[in-house]
Parts: structure tokens; C-alpha cells; sequence
């Protein structure tokens, strides 16, 4: 199946590896619902850029950070070792609503970063979803790239009309 034109995909996750002798692969997760994994789930799996394909959950579990999943399909090691590095993903019109507050990390991308007085730091070139915490990844007009912990303690404001972050900065967060 290749993509729709103009189709919006949302990254859910990476797989990384595989897992044992079973077709099992190790995903990072790159979406903060985990049940997007669950049994019976349906995910797009690219083959190539510009192709993907439906594929089926068949088990998933979490496993050290990352996620240990069966696919439908994959039945052995060699099946899944061709599929490292490959994105999954699922149609933005079918993932939940937002609630407020939140935002989509692909929606993140591209908006500017100010000071809370204005002043310009940078433009979010990505977004890192971490354990700890979810990080923007700025880079200023020079090309120097930092990144900002996205939490509500230094992001004050998402403006997603205007396409601004404003951030309270501290010593040490912008070079």
C-alpha cells in the first residue's frame, strides 16, 4: 500500500532490533499512549519510503524502556532482523483528540522559541521523546543546536496559531 497523497502519518514508534529466535522486535516508542501496542492493534509498517503496510499486534509487552512486540506475520528472526530501523506509524485521523495542553511533536517542529521578554533563541528542528522527560531540540540562527527539557517549568507558552514557543530560561539552558 503506498501513502495517500497529503495523508498525515503520526510516528508510534521505531523498531530497533529484533528479539530472540521468534520474529519478537524491539520497538522504541515514540507515542505517549502505549496501548497503540496493544493486541490486535493495527499499525502502518513502512517497507520503503513512500510504502507501508497494515500490519497486526499480535502481543506486545513493555521490556526495558522499549517495547517487545509480535507482529502478525514476522514468524522468525530473519523476518525481523529486515525490519530494523523501520518507522510504524498510524493515520492522524485515527489517533485520539488532544486534550489541552498537549500537541502533536510533528506540530512542534518548525515553531520558533523566544525568551519571555521577546528575545528570538532558535527554531525547533525535533522533538525526543525520553523516560525522563520529552525534550525540544532547537537550533539558533548560527546552526548551534541545544536542547530544552518540554516541561511546564520552562515552556510557558505553546502559541500554535503564531508558531511560538516562549521559554523561561535559566543559566546554562541556551549556549
Amino acid at each position: 500500500m503506498g501513502d495517500e497523497p497529503g495523508e498525515d502519518l503520526l510516528v508510534v514508534g521505531r523498531i530497533v532490533r529484533p528479539h530472540g529466535i521468534r520474529g519478537a522486535v524491539i520497538v522504541r516508542v515514540e507515542s505517549d499512549w502505549p496501548e497503540r501496542f496493544s493486541e490486535g492493534a493495527v499499525l502502518l509498517l513502512e517497507r520503503a519510503p513512500g510504502r507501508r503496510e497494515s500490519v497486526t499486534v499480535a502481543s506486545a509487552t513493555p521490556h526495558k524502556g522499549d517495547m517487545l512486540v509480535y507482529l502478525t506475520g514476522v514468524a522468525d528472526r530473519d523476518m525481523a532482523e529486515k525490519l530494523k530501523g523501520r518507522l510504524l506509524s498510524v493515520r492522524a485521523c485515527d489517533a485520539a483528540p488532544l486534550a489541552e495542553g498537549e500537541y502533536w511533536a510533528h506540530d512542534l517542529v518548525g515553531m520558533h522559541v523566544v525568551e519571555e521578554d521577546g528575545r528570538p533563541l532558535g527554531e525547533v528542528q525535533d522533538f525526543l521523546c525520553r523516560p525522563a522527560q520529552d525534550l525540544l531540540v532547537v537550533s539558533e540562527e548560527g546552526g548551534e543546536e541545544y536542547q530544552v527539557p518540554f516541561v511546564e517549568e520552562f515552556v510557558k507558552c505553546v502559541d500554535a496559531t503564531a508558531r511560538v514557543i516562549t521559554l523561561r530560561v535559566i543559566d546554562g539552558m541556551v549556549p
